[in-house]
C-alpha cells in the first residue's frame, strides 16, 4: 500500500469543491463562488435568474474498492447547511464527489441536489439509494438487492449526475523514474 500525502484530504476536498464550480459555471451556466463559511462550501446562482442562489456543501470521498459505495450526509452537517442557507436566504444544496474504481475503471462521480429533495426522497419507501440513518442521510450506489442504484440515480430528475472516467493512467510513464 503506498503512503498518502499527508495533505491528501485537504487537497481531495479542494478538488471536489473546485469541481463543484466547473461544473456549475461551465455546464449548468451559473455564477459560482467559493466560500468559507460554516456548513457551505461554494454559493451559485442562475445566471438568467439571479434571484435563486444556493448554499451548497460539498462532501468528497475516494473510495477504496473494497468499502460500500455510500455516505453518510450527517444531522449536524445538514443543520449547519440549513442555518447558512437561511442566513443567506439561500437554497440548501449538496454535492457529493466520490472518486471510485466500480466499474473496473477509476471515476469521479458528482451527485448534485437540493438538500429539501434529498431528505424528502430519504423518506421515500420506493427510493433504495437513499435513506433515513440515525444520524442524517445515507446516499449509495452500488448494486444491492438486484438493483443497480446508479441507474436509479440517473434516472432521477431531482438530482444531477456527471461522471469521468480516466482510461490510460496506468500507461502513462511521464512521471515514472
Amino acid at each position: 500500500m503506498r503512503d498518502k500525502d499527508q495533505r491528501w484530504s485537504k487537497q481531495f476536498g479542494d478538488f471536489a469543491e473546485c469541481l463543484t464550480m466547473y461544473v456549475l459555471g461551465q455546464l449548468k451556466d451559473m455564477s459560482v463562488a467559493l466560500i468559507d463559511h460554516v456548513g457551505a462550501d461554494v454559493i451559485a446562482t442562475k445566471r438568467k435568474n439571479t434571484s435563486v442562489r444556493y448554499a451548497i456543501s460539498v462532501k468528497g470521498r475516494n473510495i477504496p474498492p473494497s468499502e460500500s459505495k455510500s455516505f453518510n450526509f450527517s444531522q449536524n452537517n445538514i443543520n449547519k447547511l440549513t442555518e447558512t442557507a437561511r442566513i443567506f436566504g439561500m437554497i440548501p444544496a449538496v454535492s457529493f464527489v466520490f472518486v471510485d474504481e466500480m466499474e473496473g475503471r477509476k471515476k469521479i462521480r458528482m451527485f448534485v441536489a437540493k438538500l429539501e429533495d434529498i431528505l424528502q426522497m430519504s423518506k421515500d419507501s420506493e427510493i433504495g439509494f437513499l435513506n433515513e440513518a440515525n444520524d442524517g442521510v445515507t446516499m449509495r450506489y452500488t448494486e444491492s438487492k438486484g438493483i443497480h442504484w446508479l441507474s436509479e440515480i440517473k434516472a432521477c430528475r431531482e438530482i444531477a449526475y456527471f461522471e469521468m472516467q480516466f482510461n490510460w493512467l496506468e500507461n502513462v510513464s511521464v512521471f515514472a523514474s
